[in-house]
């Protein structure tokens, strides 16, 4: 059985972006979090060892969002999807998709995101996020 946790509309404030205004000011952050589980027979037995806690994936998203800062939402949202998987064993795949409300462009729109997916086999081992930014 496949089983894939979602959480959606998570939110939090981050000091990610191209502009030094971004990084100092801050802004609004969503994330949308789509975790594949390691297949399993069944849920019937009700073992949370087959599952994650979803309050510890959120608290990890938002931990992990806070942790650096980062130019591109791309980088943003691989950062995370790279911690999700090394912090929960129990998730094979993961999608992160990450947006912001007040980018700075000259048109009006809602919010502006990427999305990006990654398997546990293809997890990067040998680079590192660029942590240019941080203030770790």
């Amino acid at each position: 059985m496949l089983t894939t946790i979602q959480i959606a509309g998570l939110q939090t404030y981050g000091y990610h972006g191209l502009f030094e205004e971004e990084r100092s000011l801050g802004q609004k952050f969503i994330f949308d979090i789509e975790a594949e589980l390691q297949p399993v027979e069944t849920h019937r037995d009700d073992r949370l060892d087959s599952s994650v806690r979803y309050d510890a994936v959120a608290d990890t998203v938002v931990q992990l969002a806070g942790a650096a800062q980062y130019q591109t939402l791309e980088t943003l949202a691989e950062a995370v999807a790279i911690g999700l998987l090394e912090q929960f064993a129990a998730i094979d795949a993961i999608a992160v998709a990450v947006s912001k409300f007040s980018p700075p462009v000259a048109h009006t729109l809602e919010r502006l995101g990427v999305k990006i997916a990654l398997e546990r086999r293809n997890l990067p081992c040998a680079a590192p996020i660029r942590r240019d930014l941080a203030q770790a």
